[in-house]
């Protein structure tokens, strides 16, 4: 059946959001859709309120600033870049099966990113926003399709998650950071020992030279490390060992002891570097001073602003294991489920063909192939996470028929199933326990003629079962619910929430029981 790739992306995002139990069945988030749009909406309000943040403009709104016209052609020109952020943050979060190509995806974001202003900037007289800021949105988009891949990964390769851990990148950064260094150092012959250094990078004079490359390179990897030290310190020590022991103020109060005590030796190792035997070294107070409280200032400043992201870190790592945790919680109460509900049928079985046994029935050998065939899907299908709709309903049909070897004499069959089912899934060995509960309460407590009317129908994705049996007057007074009823709630609770309907009643002299659920497509 085709269906609409919006509604297919939703229905397919609402059904692992439920089966997670992450979200209720109705509920969905908007977040993931409006979220992409931060970072246009950023450098647009950056845009038409910098007017204002200016000491001596006299204007007082966005509007006096620029002009009602600019404002209305600022944001006409703006709204192609926020469309093509929002399509590219909706086809982010489709699943596999609807996403666009991602080829797509990338010539669709650098087409209206990239060439739609510099059209503006270099093919047009009318665009109001300037090619600073073309830069800025496109570094802030890049950067943010750059941190949900991180997010993906991390999420993916559970057993390279190093590779994408703060540490990892922190360390990527550092590098980067000094090979920069390095590389401006050796094109700009003075080194420190002039300033303003100059960006560029003198191709000849790098390949030229070097061993002062790496002499420039691993002076600048120790200041690194120095850097990296103390953003391990403060993460895997005060953090863990002091913030999470002992509090806040303790935390607070030993970070700032340590800084006073090491930042004037971590400035004294650094000035003895070669590279800054000048007047003004690569240190934070530019000078030889190493008690300089520039030098401090630097320190604190980097705990302020690395601490809040550890944090986050910490936070978004402690929250990941617990919903890991709560998952295998959920598997191995699912397996466990899954264990009681086979043995049970397994035994109600055997007990039946140990009565032919007994009687040297000819229905014997069709039986066991019969029970063979059952076990064959309890034991293969059984343990997957999803069959079709088809095998489920064929399990009843043989159920059906090795039941019939023994009690067709007195129990009627009617049986009303879809003749394509193919298309449609669901967890295995839902359906079985309630056409176990009609042999059990109303076959074999009955001395008298039974019947057995089973019905299954798809309408709109979802599956209405309904399995009726005939009740003896023994069986209802004394029927209560079993266990394996009681695991096959558990087991629905624990698949869909509360996205299911299952009846078990009894309604005059026979017993209903209907169950509904929501099918995936396969």
């Amino acid at each position: 059946m085709n269906r609409p790739l919006i509604t297919t992306a939703i229905d397919a995002v609402r059904q692992t959001l439920r089966r997670n139990r992450a979200l209720p069945a109705d509920n969905s988030d908007h977040s993931a859709v409006l979220l992409p749009l931060l970072p246009v909406l950023l450098v647009g309000l950056w845009v038409i309120f910098w007017p204002l943040l200016q000491p001596t403009h006299p204007a007082s709104t966005p509007a006096q600033s620029l002009g009602w016209a600019a404002l209305a052609l600022l944001a006409l020109q703006w709204l192609p870049l926020f469309l093509a952020q929002g399509l590219v943050g909706w086809c982010w979060q489709q699943p596999v099966a609807g996403r666009l190509r991602w080829r797509t995806v990338v010539v669709l974001w650098l087409g209206v990113m990239g060439l739609y202003p510099a059209w503006l900037l270099y093919g047009s007289t009318w665009a109001v926003f300037s090619r600073n800021d073309w830069w800025l949105v496109l570094g802030l988009s890049l950067l943010y399709w750059l941190h949900l891949g991180y997010q993906r990964q991390l999420q993916q390769n559970l057993k390279r998650r190093w590779l994408w851990s703060l540490d990892a990148m922190l360390l990527l950064a550092l590098l980067l950071w000094a090979f920069s260094w390095a590389l401006l150092l050796v094109s700009h012959p003075p080194g420190l020992a002039e300033q303003p250094i100059p960006v560029r990078l003198d191709q000849a004079r790098i390949l030229a030279h070097p061993w002062l490359l790496l002499q420039y390179l691993w002076q600048f990897l120790l200041t690194a490390a120095v850097i990296f030290g103390c953003y391990w310190l403060n993460r895997y020590w005060l953090m863990r060992r002091v913030l999470a022991r002992h509090g806040l103020l303790p935390y607070i109060l030993l970070s700032l002891c340590l800084m006073l005590l090491s930042y004037a030796p971590l400035a004294m190792l650094l000035l003895q570097l070669p590279m800054n035997q000048v007047e003004v070294p690569a240190v934070p107070a530019g000078h030889h001073d190493p008690f300089d409280i520039y030098n401090l200032n630097f320190m604190f400043l980097q705990w302020l602003l690395s601490t809040p992201v550890i944090l986050a870190f910490e936070r978004q790592q402690q929250e990941r294991r617990l919903a890991q945790i709560q998952h295998q919680q959920i598997h191995t109460e699912l397996q466990l489920l899954q264990q009681q509900i086979n043995p049970h049928f397994l035994f109600n079985t055997l007990n039946n063909l140990y009565a032919l046994c007994l009687t040297k029935s000819d229905q014997a050998p069709e039986l066991v192939l019969r029970l063979a065939d059952l076990l064959r899907y309890v034991v293969y299908q059984g343990q997957q996470t999803r069959v079709t709709l088809a095998q489920e309903l064929a399990y009843l049909q043989h159920y059906l028929a090795l039941q019939q070897l023994r009690v067709s004499h007195k129990t009627s069959i009617r049986v009303d199933f879809p003749a394509d089912a193919t298309h449609w899934q669901l967890p295995p060995l839902l359906l079985i326990m309630l056409l176990e509960n009609a042999y059990k309460h109303g076959v074999e407590t009955s001395a008298t003629p039974s019947w057995i009317q089973l019905s299954a129908s798809v309408r709109q994705r979802r599956l209405y079962f309904s399995c009726r049996n005939s009740l003896s007057t023994q069986s209802a007074a004394g029927q209560a619910p079993g266990v394996g009823l009681a695991n096959l709630t558990r087991r629905l609770q624990l698949q869909y929430g509360a996205d299911f309907v299952l009846h078990s009643v009894a309604t005059g002299d026979a017993w209903l029981a209907e169950l509904q659920l929501e099918l995936e497509p396969c």
